[in-house]
């Protein structure tokens, strides 16, 4: 038997130690001077990149529309790739590349390849043309607080739309908790169709089911979990499918029952591969109701403890009219149309009429104006500029709107330095009068407005100390009701008055002056 020779570990050591030192095991002479050791450089290389392109550059597909797709390296096609759709639910795509058209929406499908950087082609998913389309201007409009107004009087359900993407530049806007549309169409024949409402909305609507109720043929169309994407702004609509549902031939009704402020609504798309004619059945005309106002009046001024009456120009049989004020405590109606002043304030009468658009008036409940009273409005400063920090409100529309006088009042929003309101008023005589100032909180006061402290009064160039507690007390609200504060006696000059409020950076809002004439006894 053949023996086999082992090195001892030592021996292995040295051997393997001298090579490695570059001793003369390693061809080198003892103590030559050792070469320094070099690493050959890794380089990268590039990886060429896959080219992806659709046949015909076609990449807008019609549902269920096919495409092929290639994938290249400049002029030299490649096989073996991987083929993927990052959304299958809009497009599929199978290993050969072939794209087929799913759904509305886009999809990147990409291309991978051992040894090559990924390439990608978009494809973009449209539905074919509708077999229908119809306006919701047509529909039934139904409006819980009883009324659509105009563009003068308020919201009108039929909107000029000149912006965005509206198919006919009209939309309907302005639906709240309790409206309703209703659109009746015919259809030649039963078919089973898509229906797709266009709505536009700034506000992202994750569950549609909190917005609206909708119902075909009385038959309710589940809203749970479907939301509207793709728009931003009430100005763009977008698609919003109510799936697939069965038409009868014949009349039709869509039912849309709104629980809570609603986006803009424009068409009615119908889908659907079978044929028939649809066509909308417009809601019967209604007429308004007209109220009678004065030329260029926008409501009815009323005072306290007295009647005033409304005055309708349409219809012009009242039978059937109805009255109703939105607040009592200001303004109370009859069955008649007649308005009694309770307290200073605003309110709404609306009045209705079944088969007429219903209509909406402003009462203001004032204090008259008595004999001898002088009255200065708040808006008429005499000073040559807007006094700084102060806004002027013409419109009525924001700020306080109960119980001002006049068609205009200043609030003092912004007052931040010292700031001085100058009027000027004539007296028939000179006399003692009650001065009177009527303001109100706004939504930056959040301290109690007291006249003597937080500004001086002067009249005639003297300063005028309020006889007991002055104040405006804190409402920090938008809309806040106007009061009365009384000031006490002053003497007013027969001709020509000088009226005057220093402020100290702050103010209230500002109705009006009024210098009331003393009763003698």
């Amino acid at each position: 038997m053949k023996k086999t020779k082992f090195l001892s570990v030592a021996a292995l050591a040295l051997a393997f130690g001298l090579a490695s030192c570059g001793g003369p095991a390693g061809g080198q002479e003892s103590g030559a001077e050792t070469a320094p050791a070099t690493s050959a450089a890794t380089t990268s290389v590039a990886k060429p990149k896959i080219t992806v392109s659709a046949e015909g550059d076609k990449k807008t597909l019609v549902m269920e529309e096919t495409v092929q797709l290639s994938a290249k390296e400049g002029d030299k096609a490649l096989t073996g790739v991987e083929w993927k759709s990052s959304a299958e639910a809009v497009a599929t795509v199978d290993q050969t590349g072939k794209v087929t058209a799913v759904a509305p929406g886009t999809a990147s499908i990409s291309a991978s390849l051992e040894g090559y950087n990924k390439g990608s082609i978009t494809i973009t998913v449209t539905r074919p043309a509708p077999i229908a389309t119809l306006h919701f201007e047509d529909a039934d409009h139904y409006a819980a607080d009883g009324w659509w107004g105009t563009a003068a009087e308020g919201w009108s359900p039929e909107y000029e739309r000149t912006d965005g993407n509206a198919s006919d530049s009209k939309c309907i806007a302005h639906l709240d908790a309790g409206d309703k549309e209703t659109l009746t169409f015919t259809s030649s024949a039963a078919i089973s169709a898509e229906l797709v409402i266009m709505m536009a909305s700034s506000d992202g609507v994750t569950d549609m089911s909190a917005v609206m109720g909708v119902k075909l043929n009385n038959a309710e169309i589940a809203m749970t979990g479907k939301a509207l994407t793709g728009t931003g702004s009430s100005s763009t609509f977008a698609e919003f499918s109510l799936g697939t549902q069965n038409l009868i031939a014949g009349d039709n009704v869509l039912e849309l029952s709104f629980l809570a402020s609603a986006p803009y609504i424009d068409d009615l798309n119908v889908y659907s591969k079978q044929q028939s004619t649809i066509a909308v059945k417009a809601a019967p005309a209604k007429e308004r109701i007209e109220v009678q106002l004065e030329a260029e009046a926008t409501g009815l001024k009323a005072y306290i403890g007295e009647d005033t009456q409304i005055t309708l120009t349409k219809p012009t049989d009242t039978t059937g009219v109805t009255y109703a004020s939105d607040k009592e405590t200001v303004a109370t109606v009859d069955e008649t149309g007649k308005v009694h002043g309770v307290a200073l304030g605003t309110a709404n009468i609306t009045i209705k009429k079944d088969g007429m658009y219903s209509a909406r008036v402003e009462v203001t409940v004032e204090k008259k104006v008595v004999e001898g009273e002088i009255r200065v409005e708040a808006e008429d400063y005499t000073n040559e500029e807007a006094p700084a920090g102060f806004t002027k409100f013409t419109d009525r529309t924001t700020g306080i709107q109960n119980g001002h006088s006049g068609s205009a009042y200043i609030t003092g929003y912004n007052v931040s330095s010292a700031v001085t309101l100058n009027y000027a008023f004539t007296s028939p005589k000179a006399q003692q009068m009650t001065l009177i100032i009527a303001g109100a909180s706004h939504y930056q006061m959040n301290e109690d407005f007291v006249f003597g402290t937080d500004c001086t009064i002067k009249l005639n160039d003297q300063v005028v100390t309020p006889a007991g507690e002055a104040k405006i007390e804190s409402n920090p609200v938008m809309g806040a009701p106007t009061v009365e504060v009384t000031i006490g006696t002053v003497n007013v000059l027969q001709g020509e008055n000088t009226f005057a409020l220093e402020f100290a950076e702050r103010a209230p809002a500002l109705d009006c002056f009024r210098f009331m004439p003393i009763t003698q006894a």
